[in-house]
């Protein structure tokens, strides 16, 4: 699988969130934007603000996606959350919560 590390900045080139995705930016973009019109769509402060005064917020590619496994991905993109703090980034160890909440094998 490919997996890359995205970060959404606001109006004023700032970063407010940093995430990874195995899907390609527009389609994770509408799906942050879009969050409510999905059954299982959840508000995070991000999205909620994102929704409310991010119009002009923009998302892009840190790393762009390659080949690794989603752990690989996780440990680099909570390096990039613990370097940049955005804003709306509750969790900075995405490893420990995907071993929590058992999204590995």
């Amino acid at each position: 699988m490919e997996y890359g590390i995205y970060q959404c900045k606001d109006e004023n080139n700032i970063p407010v969130y940093i995430g990874s995705s195995g899907v390609i930016l527009e389609k994770l973009e509408k799906n942050h934007r879009n969050y409510y019109l999905y059954s299982d769509g959840y508000e995070s402060k991000f999205r909620k603000n994102l929704k409310e005064k991010g119009k002009n917020w923009t998302f892009e590619w840190i790393l762009k996606p390659m080949r690794c496994t989603q752990k690989g991905i996780e440990i680099i993109e909570g390096a990039f959350i613990r370097f940049a703090n955005p804003l709306y980034n509750k969790d900075h160890y995405p490893v420990k919560s995907s071993i929590k909440y058992g999204r590995y094998n």
